[in-house]
């Protein structure tokens, strides 16, 4: 189970496909992500404010660095 968390609205709504990728050089990307999704029996993706966007900010900082 996964619960992403993200402060572009533009792109929640995008891979929950309630809007449509434009940006052709988005698409390559969003193809990757959705690939990426099918691997979670359960997925969920929640909308955060900028603003009280710190725990997320943190979380993903922290997940960048594992990378590393």
């Amino acid at each position: 189970e996964l619960e992403v968390r993200g402060d572009s609205q533009l792109i929640i709504r995008q891979i929950t496909g309630k809007y449509r990728v434009r940006n052709e050089n988005l698409i390559p990307l969003y193809d990757e992500a959705r690939k990426l999704c099918r691997n979670f029996e359960k997925i969920s993706f929640k909308w955060v404010q900028r603003e009280k966007n710190a725990e997320t900010d943190a979380l993903s900082n922290r997940a960048l660095d594992v990378r590393s």
